[in-house]
């Protein structure tokens, strides 16, 4: 239950973004909110609880590609923007960690 919660969560404040410029969103930023919101929902669904599947990846960094897009139009002081960056963080030192271990071993 707690995925859900945390994966609407996250859901809700990609939708934020995307709605919250000064202008109607691209098509090219509706496409990076709907693919970032999809790979989360899979990641959360599908890889809850193990960081090291591939979804958590793909996941990441539809969301980074995301929010960079987003940086564009100065709403980076946002309190999404800063929810999602700080996610974002948190999962891709998690993601290193795991990828430095695959090397490791």
């Amino acid at each position: 239950m707690e995925y859900e919660i945390a994966c609407d969560r996250l859901c809700d404040r990609i939708s934020d973004l995307l709605l919250d410029g000064t202008r109607p969103p691209t098509r090219l930023a509706a496409f990076a909110a709907g693919r970032a919101t999809q790979d989360l929902a899979a990641a959360f669904h599908h890889a809850a609880g193990l960081p090291a599947d591939e979804l958590w990846s793909s996941a990441v960094e539809s969301l980074e590609h995301f929010l960079d897009m987003r940086d564009n139009l100065k709403l980076s002081d946002s309190a999404a923007m800063r929810e999602l960056r700080r996610f974002v963080a948190e999962n891709a030192d998690a993601l290193a960690s795991n990828f430095e271990l695959k090397l490791a071993s």
